[in-house]
């Protein structure tokens, strides 16, 4: 799993370099706003691309760490074999339920480059918006697969 891994690896490094990109052009906007009474040319649309970059790029990492948002209030009561059984079947309905998300994103993606959709001030294709969700979507189903696996192959109460 090794490839996964390494992959995972540079969509992270990719997401961060998004945000930074989204800090910058919002400090040179607010900037030039302040200053000369300018706007940066698409800063709005560049922003919405580096947002859906940094997010949707950083998702496969979150779940392949098993670092997303959980609430543990039945881990304090219940034994560890139950608490094992019940973090399996999160993690399975975790993984269905990003197939899902992952396949049904594909025709709108399709549908955007039939048509031909751009944003309106740099022209900027839609497909370019659609590429960082799918590729955030399949990549997370991927590492959500290896959560499974680890979480099917560890014993009761370690998981």
């Amino acid at each position: 799993m090794k490839p996964l891994e390494q992959l995972v690896r540079f969509l992270r490094v990719a997401a961060v370099l998004s945000l930074a990109a989204m800090t910058l052009i919002t400090i040179v906007d607010v900037t030039m706003r302040n200053t000369i009474n300018e706007l940066v040319l698409g800063g709005v649309e560049l922003v919405q691309l580096t947002l859906v970059l940094s997010v949707f790029l950083a998702l496969p990492d979150t779940f392949l760490r098993n670092e997303h948002i959980t609430i543990d209030l039945i881990d304090q009561f219940a034994p560890p074999r139950v608490v094992a059984v019940l973090r399996c079947i999160g993690a399975l309905l975790t993984f269905v339920l990003l197939a899902v998300i992952a396949w049904r994103m594909f025709l709108p993606a399709l549908d955007t480059i039939d048509i031909g959709d751009r944003t309106s001030d740099l022209q900027i294709p839609l497909i370019w918006y659609w590429l960082p969700l799918l590729i955030g979507a399949v990549t997370s189903v991927l590492a959500q697969g290896l959560v499974v696996i680890r979480e099917l192959g560890s014993p009761a109460g370690n998981g």
